[in-house]
Formats: C-alpha cells, structure tokens, sequence
C-alpha cells in the first residue's frame, strides 16, 4: 500500500480555483488567522457531541470509501491534495484539535447536491512518522449555489446543520457549508464534530 507523507503536495488551491469558487481577495493570508476562523465556522441544529448518522448511512459511506484508505486509490479517483493560502495542508485549531489533511474532488464540489457516498472531500489523520490514515469524510457544498434553492443549511444526518464557514477564510474560498464525519477514527468531540482533539498536525 503506498502512503503518503505530509509534505508531499499535490493540486491543492488551484484545482478548487478553476472551478470559479475562489474569489478575488483582496489583502493579504494573514486575514483568515486561526482566530477569524473559529468565528466564522457558525454552528445550527443539533450539537455534534449528540447528533450522528444512521447505522445505515456510516455503512453506506464505509462501503463506498473503505478504499480510500489507499491514497493512490483516491488520487485515482480525482481527489487532489489541498493546501491554503499559507501553503499548510495539515489543519488544526489551538486548544480544539485537529481535522488533518484534505484530498478534494474539485467537481463534487462544484455540484451543489450531495450524496453521502460521494464525499467531496476525504480527511486524513497524521501517524506520529507522518503516515496519513483515513479519519473522515467531508461533505462541502458552496453557499450561495446551496442558498440559491433552500431556505436553510443542509442537514443530513440527525437533523444537524452543517457548518458555516465565511469568507475570507483560510482557503480563499467563497463562503461555504460543510459537516466533516468521523465514520474512520474515533472522535471524543463527537462524529459530525468539525474538530478532533485526538488528531494532531506536526509541529
């Protein structure tokens, strides 16, 4: 099984970019700190200590992503390496923990529906050696595109909302909605937690 290491980059930012999702900023990365993220992720519905999917859509998702334990395998299948607008691609927040690192498929994020089969983004967790392993899905939908014929945030599992994260953010990515999944490792913050205070990005 080939893995792959922290370091390594792949098409990042720029795949998501020509997809017309990212927006011309103005000023520089610094803007999207660690504080103005925590503000801007704006949390609705159900807690995510509480709420969690079905049995049977965690057994959905693990059939269809049981694969993607193998990079190659989601490389293969168009997902690329994201990175920011600081070049990091493991994220973490101080005092909450981690989501580790994303592989995106720039064309399901560019699709405003969504499928729990077909995650848009896959999360990795860092090994201690810097070995990825698969922790988490991510469904992420633009916000305007999902506002445009809904009256409120997405919510598929629980009847949890998903969260809210603005703009200008770390990625310079257009405002957006997205609830990660910890369907592949445990989460004491609870599965459809944004953050897991047992994943942890090297220093």
């Amino acid at each position: 099984m080939r893995t792959t290491r922290i370091v390594r980059l792949a098409v990042g930012l720029a795949g998501i970019a020509a997809l017309g999702l990212v927006p011309a900023l103005t000023g520089s990365p610094a803007a999207a700190s660690t504080s103005t993220q925590a503000a801007a992720h704006a949390h609705a519905g159900h807690s995510a200590s509480t709420a969690r999917p079905s049995a049977v859509q965690v057994a959905r998702m693990r059939a269809a992503t049981a694969s993607f334990h193998n990079i190659a395998n989601a490389e293969d299948a168009g997902y690329g390496l994201l990175h920011d607008l600081a070049g990091l691609t493991c994220i973490a927040m101080p005092g909450q923990g981690g989501m580790g690192v994303h592989f995106v498929k720039g064309p399901l994020v560019a699709d405003p529906g969504l499928d729990i089969r077909t995650p848009e983004a896959l999360v990795y967790a860092p090994d201690r050696d810097g070995t990825l392993r698969l922790a988490a899905l991510e469904f992420i939908v633009d916000k305007a595109a999902w506002d445009a014929n809904h009256s409120g945030p997405p919510r598929l599992f629980g009847g949890r909302a998903f969260d809210q994260t603005a703009a200008p953010n770390r990625f310079g990515l257009a405002p957006f909605y997205s609830q990660h999944v910890w369907i592949w490792k445990n989460n004491p913050a609870g599965v459809l937690a944004m953050w897991n205070p047992t994943v942890h990005c090297p220093a």
